[in-house]
């Protein structure tokens, strides 16, 4: 940068593009892990950022240069802004298909099976890790669930739902599963013996169906 530059102007882009690097890395780092959560949205973010920054550094260059003359190297400084607009350009249409296809993927209704699902028993010293809404145009939301205990997972919940009211479907039972079903909803269970948790997924037919609607269960089962 030139020297009638503000003085805190050099700093503060340091800091900028430290900022975003550093965040783009850890989206990176739980892309890699598998990790939940919208780390790719965070990435494409950074590099568009990063992008935006880069081009308007380059184009403040390519001006000065001009300014002074040196059109060759204007011009060269004005390609190198063009190539941070492409690929800033090019995240920015990830993310917006990304965006679109979180909508799909996480767009169910889940204003009746949220509650329902906040209401259901935990084994002793459960913990809910994260809680994910199921495809679009369906009303499914699932929780994976830490328990210390993984074995006496599908025993407490057959104990608990059958006081509730929950129908065992017998059907799709295993060793590792368990479906549980009460009017149009449906409880699921599904044991993950190598991560010690489970997920947990309510349900809902639609009710159209089947025919005829169904009153939602009581809220606490």
């Amino acid at each position: 940068m030139a020297s009638a530059d503000h003085p805190l102007l050099r700093p503060a882009v340091s800091l900028v593009y430290a900022a975003l690097i550093a965040a783009a890395l850890l989206a990176i780092d739980q892309i890699v892990q598998f990790m939940p959560g919208a780390w790719f949205n965070l990435l494409a973010a950074c590099v568009i950022a990063l992008s935006v920054t880069t081009v308007v550094l380059l184009s403040r260059t390519a001006w000065r240069r001009y300014r002074e003359g040196l059109d060759r190297r204007a011009l060269g400084w004005v390609g190198a802004a063009l190539a941070a607009t492409l690929l800033g350009g090019v995240a920015g249409i990830e993310l917006a298909d990304s965006a679109q296809l979180a909508a799909q993927i996480s767009g169910a209704d889940v204003r009746v099976t949220k509650p329902l699902i906040d209401s259901l028993p935990r084994p002793p010293g459960a913990t809910v890790l994260n809680e994910q809404p199921g495809l679009a145009d369906t009303e499914s939301i699932s929780e994976e669930i830490k328990a210390k205990d993984l074995n006496a997972v599908i025993p407490f919940y057959k104990v608990q739902l059958a006081k509730s009211g929950w129908v065992e479907d017998a059907s799709s039972a295993s060793t590792t599963t368990a479906r549980f079903v009460k009017g149009t909803f449906i409880v699921s269970i599904d044991l993950d013996p190598s991560s010690g948790s489970y997920a947990l997924t309510v349900d809902r037919i639609n009710p159209n169906l089947l025919g005829s609607p169904s009153a939602s269960p009581a809220s606490s089962p």
